[in-house]
């Protein structure tokens, strides 16, 4: 049977964690990624109509929200179909034939590295270096056979690029999830069994956080996320974004529809599917350290 294809830009290259999500999101697609090394650069190839849609990252448990994200969906005016936890496990990985004590430097994304801080700590000898993606980390030492590097990354990265594991599940925690959002550039015209709406506000000056809770209270709506957003350049509006749950896609219609009336400025960024999150497996767990 032929696969339908779709084109999904993601952050990052090939066996990334944008690119294991996108996979997972459309398991009846055959999915090619296109790879950007930003998400403002994921935005634009999505505005732009090179992709058809985009997975992007917004949230882990360990390291916490991406909250520019939020802004970029903003500006870009793209708009959240749906969203994917994704457990995430670390390893370190290296060109073939090395030991831990020959490493000097390790090179991952800044998310990553912060969520293997544990594991870090008791690498004094290691520099840590910040990297656009995890995958791209270990591509980049299997091309230019970078010896006392090495990467933090996924299994697959492992495998594509040829590199030998030398410690696996260096996360904190095993409860280590990100959630990514399915992006499109426009809203579609159903919405289905949305039951979970991403929206950003600008809050008057003459009403207070309590008029929006009194609404969202009256309307039987959970509030899964409420976090001011960083300051835009050349702009003096300050937003937050907050994340709705209800029973339905008319509920929060309804309840958004109220909201018009308290705050500055709104703009629905996404009605979609709240996906289940994950089971948490048992956070006492040990690295697996792989050498003689």
């Amino acid at each position: 049977m032929i696969q339908k294809k779709i084109k999904v830009a993601i952050q990052g290259g090939p066996a990334s964690f944008h690119e294991v999500a996108a996979q997972q999101y459309f398991p009846e697609y055959e999915v090619k990624s296109m790879p950007c090394q930003s998400f403002r650069e994921l935005c634009e190839v999505l505005h732009k109509s090179k992709a058809d849609q985009a997975v992007m990252a917004v949230e882990n448990t360990l390291a916490g929200s991406i909250l520019p994200n939020y802004n970029l969906l903003h500006q870009y005016n793209l708009f959240v179909t749906g969203e994917l936890w994704l457990p995430i496990e670390q390893n370190l990985m290296a060109l073939p034939g090395q030991q831990l004590q020959d490493l000097r430097k390790v090179v991952s994304h800044p998310m990553a590295l912060n969520q293997c801080t544990e594991f870090l700590t008791l690498q004094p000898q290691l520099q840590l270096q910040e990297s656009h993606d995890t995958a791209d980390s270990a591509k980049e030492i299997r091309e230019k056979g970078l010896e006392g590097v090495a990467a933090i990354a996924s299994k697959q990265a492992a495998a594509l690029y040829g590199l030998e594991m030398l410690a696996e599940n260096i996360e904190d925690r095993r409860d280590n999830f990100t959630r990514f959002l399915v992006v499109n550039r426009e809203r579609p015209k159903e919405v289905g069994t949305a039951n979970k709406a991403t929206l950003l506000l600008q809050v008057s000056h003459d009403r207070s956080l309590a008029d929006i809770f009194t609404q969202l209270s009256l309307h039987g709506i959970h509030t899964a996320l409420i976090q001011t957003l960083p300051a835009i350049a050349r702009s003096y509006a300050h937003y937050m974004v907050i994340e709705l749950e209800g029973e339905s896609s008319v509920n929060l219609q309804e309840t958004i529809a109220s909201l018009e009336p308290l705050v500055e400025y709104q703009q629905l960024l996404g009605l979609y599917h709240k996906t289940k999150y994950p089971e948490h497996p048992n956070p006492k767990k040990k690295v697996k350290t792989l050498q003689a």
